[in-house]
């Protein structure tokens, strides 16, 4: 460990949260870019109004509590829980974290698997399949078997209000086949087409690319979300990414997550040897097409600002979103957040 990292101006691995001194060594214009979609987005307010002649559906979102119980989860009519319920997977310490999830109040309870959480993944090769579990009236939204998880579920709330849920436990490969269910390899497309279009909550493991994800998100499963468009999404499995963040789906936000995919073209141009060993904030500094979406990020932002403010008068038009990372862990520590989960009206 370098000097940076033991006095805490840099992160000491990836699943860490980044320091501002990270931010800038890493890429200026992508530490300029996340400021500006900060503050637009900020600025621009929660996109998730409920309907006025209705009551609102109160959503409790939670994710890896790791065998953990969350003493302080709010009341409401939805809980979510986005996997990783457990440490070791196994089917004694999913049932555990099952039978606390049932004593809670909630009308509608559902979840997904997470890396962690291997007995639910049908597919596991080291699966004890002779072990059951007691959903008790919880909704598995996933058992990693693609064919069986085709059709959204429809939820129903005092008979008035319906809501179509999706969920999926599939994550970018992040470590040994053994202690990890539910993987891809990068690059695989098996998010093309897969959430049903009308999907309103969508709930994953993994969190899509450069949303709350530390630079660890799935650029594919972001590519999907577009397609789809659900008002929240929530995920977990990177917990320093804990956080709620608004998405439009407009042109701010594409050409901010094409700066943040794009490759500087130095590095394309020049041997591997020496791009390992050049600085990326010195990157940065040579002209490239990434210039050109920063430029884009503040004209777009600011065009957004002007036309929600003097056009629509401030209201949401209900194409807009919300994505969650409902991690419940503190940070890396191993141990459960005191912070209460994040609590969404819908």
């Amino acid at each position: 460990m370098g000097l940076f990292q033991k006095v805490g101006l840099r992160r000491s691995n990836k699943w860490e949260s980044l320091t501002i001194l990270d931010h800038l060594l890493n890429s200026p214009l992508e530490a300029i870019a996340l400021c500006i979609y900060w503050l637009v987005t900020s600025v621009r307010g929660s996109p998730l109004r409920p309907p006025r002649n209705k009551r609102p559906v109160r959503v409790v979102c939670l994710s890896d509590t790791h065998d953990g119980i969350v003493d302080n989860v709010p009341e409401g009519d939805l809980l979510i829980h986005a996997g990783d319920l457990t440490n070791n997977g196994t089917a004694t310490a999913i049932q555990k974290q099952i039978d606390w999830l049932a004593t809670l109040g909630h009308e509608h309870k559902v979840l997904i698997g997470g890396n962690h959480d291997c007995h639910l993944d049908e597919t596991w090769r080291f699966r004890n399949s002779k072990a059951s579990l007691d959903l008790k009236g919880i909704e598995l939204l996933d058992t990693g078997i693609t064919e069986d998880n085709t059709e959204p579920l429809v939820l129903e709330f005092d008979g008035e209000r319906r809501i179509t849920i999706w969920g999926s436990s599939r994550l970018p490969r992040c470590g040994a086949d053994r202690n990890n269910a539910f993987m891809y390899d990068a690059g695989s497309d098996t998010w093309n087409n897969a959430i049903p279009r009308g999907t309103e909550i969508l709930v994953t493991h993994t969190p899509p690319a450069y949303h709350l994800d530390l630079g660890l998100g799935c650029p594919n499963l972001l590519k999907e979300i577009w397609r789809v468009q659900p008002k929240l999404h929530v995920f977990g499995h990177v917990h320093c990414g804990r956080g709620v963040q608004p998405v439009y789906w407009d042109d701010c936000q594409r050409v901010y997550e094409r700066l943040c995919a794009r490759q500087p073209w130095l590095i394309t141009k020049l041997p591997f040897e020496v791009v390992a060993v050049l600085p990326r904030a010195l990157i940065d500094l040579v002209p490239s097409y990434r210039w050109i979406d920063i430029t884009k990020v503040m004209f777009y932002g600011f065009t957004s600002l002007v036309w929600y403010f003097l056009m629509q008068g401030g209201r949401t038009t209900g194409h807009e979103g919300l994505m969650v990372n409902a991690a419940c862990q503190d940070r890396n520590t191993g141990r459960l957040t005191k912070k209460a989960p994040f609590v969404i009206d819908i």
